[in-house]
C-alpha cells in the first residue's frame, strides 16, 4: 500500500484532516502560551544556568500537540494512527536506527574535522549538566522530531495527496509549509529570511524520503539524529535552542559551505544510499504520481 495514498478515509476526508490540523495547531499554541507564562517567572539572568529547564519548557508545545494529534487522528480518521506513520504493519525500528546512526556518524565526523581545522569549538563537560541534558534529549527530542514528521510528512502529506491527486505536489507544498514554520526561529534574526531555503530544501528531502520509502521511519531517525546532535553534542551562541552541550561552538554565524553541504551533497547522497539499500522502485517516476 502506498503511504501517500493511504486508504480508509470517507468522502468527508477534508473535514477529518481539518479537524486533526485544527486540534493539533490549537494544542501547539496552547503550549506556547503556557510555556511563555512559565518562562515569565524565570529571570533572564538565570536563563543560562537553567538552560535545561528552559529547553523542557520550550518542548511543551510539541508534547501537547502530539497528544492532540494522536487523539484527534484516532477518533476522526477511524483508522490506526500507525497509518499516519508507515505503510508497514509495524514501525520499522531497523530503518529508524540505521538512519539515526548514519546521520549521527556523519555529523560527528564533520565536528571533529572542524575542531581539527582550528575552529573555536570548546569541550564543555559537567557531570550534572550532562546527566540532565541527556535525560531530556532522549525523552523529549524524539517527541519533538516525531511530531514534526507525523504532522508534516504524515497528516499534511496524505491530506494534500488526497486533495491534489499528486504526491509530488504534496511533497513540495509540505516542504514550503515546513520551511515557513521555522520563520520564528532565532536563526532568522541572524541570517535573515533567506535561511528559510535551508528548511524548505530539508523538508523536500524528508518528504521525498517518506514518499519513496512509504513511511516515516527513515525521516524520524534522521531528524532525531540532527536535533539530538544540535542539542546534546554541540551548540552555539545563536541557534534556537541554547543548551549545555558537550561542545560549544564560538564561531561567528556564517551561512557558508558548511550550511549548504548537507543540502547540496549529503542529503542527495543519503537519498541514493537509501534507494540502493531498500531497493525503491522507480523513485523518479513516483515523484509524478
Amino acid at each position: 500500500m502506498s503511504f501517500a495514498k493511504s486508504t480508509g478515509e470517507s468522502e468527508r476526508y477534508w473535514e477529518q484532516y481539518l479537524t486533526i490540523v485544527a486540534a493539533t495547531v490549537g494544542a501547539f499554541f496552547l503550549g506556547i502560551i503556557l510555556g511563555a507564562r512559565l518562562l515569565s517567572g524565570i529571570p533572564k539572568a538565570n536563563y543560562e544556568s537553567l538552560s535545561t529547564l528552559i529547553l523542557v519548557i520550550n518542548f511543551l508545545p510539541y508534547l501537547l500537540a502530539s497528544i492532540a494529534l494522536i487523539l484527534s487522528a484516532r477518533f476522526t480518521l477511524k483508522r490506526p494512527v500507525l497509518s499516519l506513520i508507515t505503510s508497514r504493519e509495524k514501525f520499522d525500528w531497523k530503518r529508524f536506527f540505521f538512519a539515526f546512526g548514519l546521520w549521527f556518524f556523519m555529523q560527528t565526523v564533520f565536528l571533529f574535522m572542524a575542531i581539527g581545522s582550528g575552529a573555536p569549538i570548546v569541550f564543555n563537560f559537567s557531570l550534572v549538566d550532562f546527566f540532565f541534558l541527556l535525560l531530556v534529549a532522549i525523552t523529549l527530542v524524539p517527541i519533538q522530531t516525531a511530531f514534526e514528521e507525523v504532522f508534516y510528512r504524515g497528516v499534511l502529506f496524505q491530506w494534500f495527496t488526497r486533495s491534489t491527486g499528486k504526491a509530488g505536489i504534496a511533497v513540495f507544498l509540505v516542504a514550503i509549509l515546513f520551511g515557513l514554520m521555522h520563520a520564528g526561529n532565532k536563526e532568522i534574526a541572524v541570517f535573515g529570511y533567506g535561511v528559510l531555503a535551508y528548511y524548505i530544501i530539508s523538508g523536500l528531502f524528508l518528504g521525498l524520503l517518506a514518499h519513496f520509502d512509504d513511511g516515516l521511519e527513515l525521516g524520524i531517525g534522521y531528524h532525531f539524529a540532527n536535533n539530538f546532535f544540535l542539542i546534546f553534542i554541540v551548540t552555539n551562541t545563536w541557534q534556537s535552542f541554547q543548551t549545555k552541550a558537550l561542545f560549544i561552538d564560538y564561531s561567528s554565524p556564517d551561512f557558508g559551505w558548511e550550511m549548504w553541504l548537507p543540502l547540496a551533497v549529503l542529503q542527495p547522497a543519503l537519498l541514493y544510499t537509501f534507494y540502493r539499500i531498500y531497493r525503491w522502485k522507480n523513485p523518479l517516476k513516483r515523484i509524478l504520481e
